[in-house]
């Protein structure tokens, strides 16, 4: 019983100062609060909230710095129940022994706390009509600002709070910004969970804050920036999930974050960027996570861009199941550097281009099972393997590999894009991996298909999947041929530098560089050509032959040939087939072309059998012969170049 008389005791006494400080008529409303101020239980909500008597702000401050009535309140502080302060509460620059605690209580004006000083506050249900002033404030223990529902701003610039920052549930309908903790010092953890909602702009610029922030659930419906945290430096983790949702931008430009930050069942609807991480360092994992239980309400969707660039993130960036929207590119890593592994796998959907241009992956990129419009990776540098399987819209994706640097790629012919939507100058890889189509075993298992043996055929198939002007840029069929051969594979490297040669021909109009390109594959061609030559020569010669167009080239043979009489039996007789080898083929001498040649003075009847046609004709075989011992020479010469 000596506690409650204690009690009784510091209550008489606090009423008669109160009667001598303010008004000898003190209001039983105010009379309460100073007994659920000098007691040590707490006291019992009222189930009447709807009934707030009024409490005069002037009272309140009265109590909150009075010296001699601080020494008659409890530890516990002064509490507040179920009241109207119909004025404003000026605790500006005061220093307040006690916490301050106010529970359904209706504020008609702002409440000023700027660079007070206080133990705790907290401002649980009810309402502020003009918001909360409390820049510079600073308060030794927890803020909670929770349930409550704001017309007015809630202003913490340069604040010191050594608690938590606990604003849950609580509706900030502001037309401007309504949250600002600029150059804050928050020293453990910030929580704007559980249905948190705010029409306009959040701001924590350059705030720092020492545990976790948490927007879990939360409803951003500002338009332009919803949420702006520019060098804020968290040194716990940071949560967008669980159903939270945004239409304006969530603006993290050059943040430190040393845990993770977890995005994941997020929906963001805002147009252009809706979630700018430039130049942030994220020491730990990004999350933009779906449930994998494909419940809609936990899934990551974004109708606007992800911005990446510059970004620095320790571990993983996990986009398992999200699905962007509306942007033209969903998401930009360019020149970002990942610690971990990059996931774009088991219903990743993008309507827009995936940006890695110039980025550094310590680990993989795995695009398995996914969904996407193009994937740039132009001068990526990836020190672990790029799984690009199980695609599902492989003929109308792209994908680009232009000076990339990959340790090894993974892929299925199923998720080769159509041809012109691989592009490949200038990637270097270590090894090449041709996998299996997942079954519903290897999904199980979490497991890639069965791993095949690299084909030369199916990577000259990969290879010609490019454009047609990037197709006969050497550096990709030199790129694998130098792998081939690495492996031992000389045959292979080989006939992977035939086909580069083919298609580096196929694209000029010289008859000599094409048909050098296929005798380089295949020597022995030449044959068919030197006889279709010979075929033919052998044809026209006969015909001339047998009407007396070619003679001997020899006066004595001629005198004789001319007179019908028999000549020298030395004399080799005509022979149309080793007449036309010899005249088409360089270097071979079968006595046949010095000794024979079109007679200019024979009376030909027709056209085959005159002496032009048929001089001009020798003349053909002669440099035709040529021209195929060039192109051999040239062929076998490249084919056996090492």
């Amino acid at each position: 019983m000596i506690v409650p008389a204690l009690e009784k005791m510091h209550f008489d006494r606090l009423i008669q100062l109160a009667l001598s400080r303010l008004d000898p008529h003190l209001p039983q409303a105010e009379a309460h609060v100073i007994e659920h101020s000098v007691r040590s239980a707490d006291f019992e909500p009222l189930d009447d909230f709807e009934s707030k008597p009024t409490i005069r702000p002037e009272f309140l401050r009265w109590l909150a710095t009075d010296h001699e009535a601080a020494a008659l309140i409890d530890p516990k502080g002064i509490r507040v129940l179920s009241a109207t302060i119909p004025g404003r509460l000026d605790l500006h620059a005061c220093h307040i022994s006690h916490p301050l605690k106010f529970l359904q209580c209706s504020f008609q004006e702002d409440i000023c706390l700027a660079t007070a000083d206080l133990p705790a506050f907290y401002f649980m249900g009810g309402e502020v009509i003009k918001g909360i002033l409390a820049d510079g404030v600073t308060i030794h223990g927890p803020l909670f600002i929770r349930d409550v529902k704001s017309s007015g701003a809630i202003r913490l610039v340069g604040a010191t709070i050594d608690g938590n920052l606990d604003c849950s549930g609580t509706i900030l309908d502001v037309s401007e910004t309504s949250l600002i903790l600029d150059g804050a010092r928050l020293r453990r953890s910030v929580f704007l969970h559980r249905g948190f909602k705010s029409s306009s702009e959040i701001r924590m610029l350059n705030a720092q804050i020492g545990g976790d922030l948490g927007f879990d659930g939360a409803q951003l419906t500002g338009i332009g920036s919803a949420l702006s945290l520019d060098k804020v430096v968290i040194e716990g983790g940071m949560s967008l999930s669980d159903g939270f949702q945004s239409s304006g931008e969530i603006r993290l430009l050059g943040c430190q974050i040393s845990g993770d930050l977890n995005c994941s069942g997020a929906l963001l609807t805002a147009e252009g960027i809706a979630l700018n991480l430039a130049t942030a360092d994220i020491q730990g994992h990004l999350f933009l996570r779906s449930d994998l239980r494909h419940d809609p309400r936990r899934d990551f969707r974004s109708s606007g861009q992800v911005c990446l660039h510059s970004a620095h993130i320790g571990n993983t960036v996990d986009c398992t199941g999200a699905v962007f929207t509306g942007a033209v590119t969903s998401m930009l890593l360019e020149e970002a550097t990942v610690g971990g592994t990059v996931y774009l796998c088991d219903g990743f959907e993008s309507f827009g281009r995936v940006e890695v241009q110039g980025a550094k992956l310590h680990r993989d990129l795995v695009c398995e099972g996914a969904a996407l419009l193009a994937l740039y990776c132009a001068k990526m540098e990836l020190g672990g393997d790029l799984v690009w399987t199980s695609i599902k819209n492989p003929k109308k994706t792209s994908l680009w590999l232009n000076g990339a640097t990959i340790k090894n790629i993974r892929d299925d012919r199923e998720s080769w894009p159509e041809r012109g939507g691989l592009h490949l100058d200038g990637l270097t890889y270590q090894d090449l991996t041709l996998q299996d189509a997942r079954t519903s075993m290897n999904r199980e298992r979490n497991e890639l298909g069965r791993k095949q043996k690299v084909n030369v055929f199916d990577r000259i198939k990969w290879l010609g999947l490019q454009t047609a002007a990037e197709i006969i840029e050497p550096q990709p069929w030199m790129q694998l041929a130098d792998l081939l051969q690495g492996r031992g594979e000389i045959q292979d490297s080989k006939r992977v530098r035939f086909e580069m040669r083919r298609h580096e021909a196929g694209s000029r109009w010289l008859p000599f560089r094409w048909w050098k390109a296929h005798l380089e594959k295949e020597p022995f061609k030449i044959l068919v050509s030197i006889l279709l030559l010979a075929s033919l020569g052998s044809c026209v010669f006969w015909h001339a032959g047998c009407n007396g167009s070619i003679a001997p080239t020899s006066k004595e043979a001629y005198s004789a040939w001319s007179k019908g009489t028999p000549f020298n039996v030395a004399y080799p007789r005509f022979n149309p087939v080793l007449y036309s080898l010899e005249n088409g083929l360089p270097l071979v001498k079968l006595g046949q072309d010095e000794r024979w040649a079109p007679d200019p003075s024979h009376q030909a009847t027709s056209w085959i059998e005159s002496h032009a046609f048929l001089s001009w004709f020798r003349w053909f075989l002669i440099l035709s012969g040529w021209v195929q011992a060039t192109v051999l020479a040239s062929a076998i010469g490249s084919r056996f170049k090492t």
